[in-house]
């Protein structure tokens, strides 16, 4: 045990000693240039390419900024450290990334021959509630997909946000309201899609919403499926995961008419699954409905065994 704190005691040691030991070393930009003038200069006395030696300080360098690394890695260290690199010699035609963008959203369907996997464009709820807008007692659920709706797609306006509240199932159906978009944001309609989907500003960027239920509210009136899933005629491509893709917009037509047809309502709620029905319209947007046997929920849960027969089928 003693052993081990001497051992520790030193490592604490170890950046003093690394600052007395490389004193008045700065590794900046200016070091760089004279690192780069001195290789050109023995290029040119010369007359040909020479391996460029290092300096003899430049390995002593090397080690103390591996060894402060490793403090820097150990439970000892608690605020994080930004290390940059900068590599010697000419410059690359592209930089190299090092992070894929993880957060890139934008959702296309495509054919395959294999069962798609799962997955949901909806954004994930926070303190009970999704991100959503409501309009007058219709309600809207954020999209992750597309990151930023073109002005190109916007509709007339609905109104601005009246009411932001981190409680929305405690408001009233008689306002414009919001727990994501700010007071005051403007709300408009996605063009040539009547009451399906909604565009507002958040941070900084145009977001998509799909109406969905919420806290009880669904269908208002005499309310169908179409009316809230105003896709008819203008669907490209259907992905239902688990079961496979159809990309020819006739068969996906066909596959809309027996969904629309024949789906039976069952509740104002909502249903947990790992499945998905993804639609993807003609202007590039996609919409989501959840799957679990036979019913599909956005707006409303509804029941459809012949939809999921036909689609399977189309798929052999």
């Amino acid at each position: 045990m003693k052993q081990m704190n001497d051992i520790e005691a030193k490592l604490r040691q170890l950046p003093q000693m690394a600052d007395e030991g490389l004193s008045g070393l700065k590794a900046d930009s200016m070091l760089k240039a004279r690192i780069e003038r001195a290789a050109m200069g023995q290029e040119e006395k010369s007359g040909v390419k020479v391996r460029f030696t290092l300096p003899r300080w430049v390995p002593a360098a090397c080690c103390a900024a591996a060894v402060a690394l490793f403090i820097a890695l150990t439970p000892m260290q608690e605020k994080p450290i930004n290390i940059q690199t900068n590599s010697l010699g000419p410059a690359t035609e592209a930089p190299v990334n090092l992070l894929s963008d993880l957060d890139n959203t934008d959702v296309k369907i495509v054919s395959g021959n294999n069962a798609p996997g799962y997955r949901s464009i909806w954004s994930k709820s926070s303190g009970g509630s999704f991100p959503l807008i409501g309009v007058n007692g219709t309600y809207y659920r954020m999209l992750t997909s597309p990151r930023n709706v073109s002005s190109s797609l916007m509709g007339a306006s609905l109104g601005t946000i009246a009411e932001y509240t981190t409680e929305p199932s405690l408001s009233g159906t008689d306002v414009i309201l919001s727990n994501k978009a700010a007071f005051g944001t403007e709300v408009y309609e996605i063009s040539g899609m009547g009451g399906t989907l909604v565009t507002a500003e958040v941070d900084g960027a145009m977001r998509l919403f799909q109406r969905v239920s919420f806290n009880g509210n669904a269908l208002r009136g005499s309310e169908d499926l179409e009316d809230t899933l105003q896709v008819d005629g203008r669907v490209i491509g259907l992905e239902l995961s688990g079961v496979g893709t159809i990309t020819d917009a006739d068969v996906c037509q066909e596959l809309l008419d027996i969904l629309f047809d024949n789906a039976s309502y069952d509740s104002s709620g909502s249903i947990s699954s790992q499945q998905s029905l993804l639609m993807e319209i003609d202007n590039g947007l996609v919409v989501q409905m959840a799957v679990k046997n036979d019913r599909l929920a956005a707006c409303g849960v509804w029941n459809c065994p012949e939809f999921f027969e036909a689609f399977e089928e189309a798929c052999e």
